[in-house]
């Protein structure tokens, strides 16, 4: 019998993934019905494919973004809280020539039933992101 993964195992493996910028293993971590809110968006992605996705694209607009987990806190119910550091290479636009840096903190809450993630949400400031993209 195999073992299922530990809440702290899970969301070890997302942000594996997550720096790997593998889509795949972020599709297999989430149930097939979860969610993932965008708090500073106002956006909720459905199901596991549609999260995948847009993790995806991520990856493809900002390709060598990466995050920096700078604490982890495990709930007795599942949840695991983690506070990150967002880094990235702002794309180039309207002739701007020099690269500009991102450098973004956030915290994402993830739920984890049965060792794959139900439910996840990320909060980071929206206006901070623009500043630093713009």
């Amino acid at each position: 019998m195999t073992s299922l993964l530990t809440p702290k195992e899970v969301v070890n493996a997302l942000y594996d993934a997550y720096g790997r910028h593998d889509q795949r293993a972020i599709l297999a971590l989430y149930c097939d019905d979860a969610t993932h809110d965008e708090i500073s968006q106002l956006k909720t992605k459905l199901g596991a494919v549609e999260i995948a996705a847009g993790m995806q694209r991520l990856f493809s607009w900002l390709p060598d973004i990466r995050w920096e987990v700078k604490s982890m806190i495990v709930g007795g119910d599942g949840t695991v809280a983690v506070t990150y550091v967002m880094h990235a290479t702002a794309p180039r636009k309207n002739g701007v020539t020099e690269a500009k840096a991102i450098s973004l903190r956030g915290v994402q809450l993830v739920e984890v039933e049965g060792g794959r993630i139900r439910h996840s949400e990320d909060y980071w400031d929206a206006a901070t992101f623009q500043r630093q993209v713009s």
